[in-house]
Parts: structure tokens; sequence; C-alpha cells
């Protein structure tokens, strides 16, 4: 099942599957720590399409939802 990291709720871990974006937007979130195989954590979901904030490994990063859109995820089933 495919599933988007706009679609996750506070609170929830997830694995990234993949990145789709276009290669220079792809490098700049791999350098932020955004690539395959990545745990990271919903911190907080802004209502009315706002931004998403995750937490990967120990700093925050938001996201807007469109690029939030653009991740896939799964879950994790060790939390």
């Amino acid at each position: 099942m495919e599933m988007k990291l706009s679609q996750l709720s506070r609170g929830k871990q997830c694995r990234i599957k993949e990145l789709n974006f276009p290669p220079d937007m792809k490098r700049k979130l791999l350098e932020l720590g955004l690539f395959p195989g990545q745990v990271i954590e919903v911190v907080q979901d802004a209502p009315f399409g706002g931004p998403v904030k995750i937490k990967v490994r120990d700093y925050c990063l938001a996201l807007r939802r469109s690029e939030a859109d653009n991740i896939e995820v799964e879950e994790c089933n060790d939390q």
C-alpha cells in the first residue's frame, strides 16, 4: 500500500521509501538526512493544508504539504 508522509497523523513513526522530487530538490533533502530507509516521526500536522513538522534524528524539519505529498513512506513496526 502506497502511503504519503502528508497522510500520517501526529506521533506516527515511519520509514522513508522514496523521494519523488526533481534532482536539485532531492539532493537538498538528502543533505538534510531524508533518504530511503531513514526513520522519521510526525511531530506536528498543521490543519487546513499547513506544513508538516517532522523529527529526523535529533532535529525537526518543517515541510510544505505539497513536499510531504512527494515522500512515500511505510509505517514502522518497531514502535
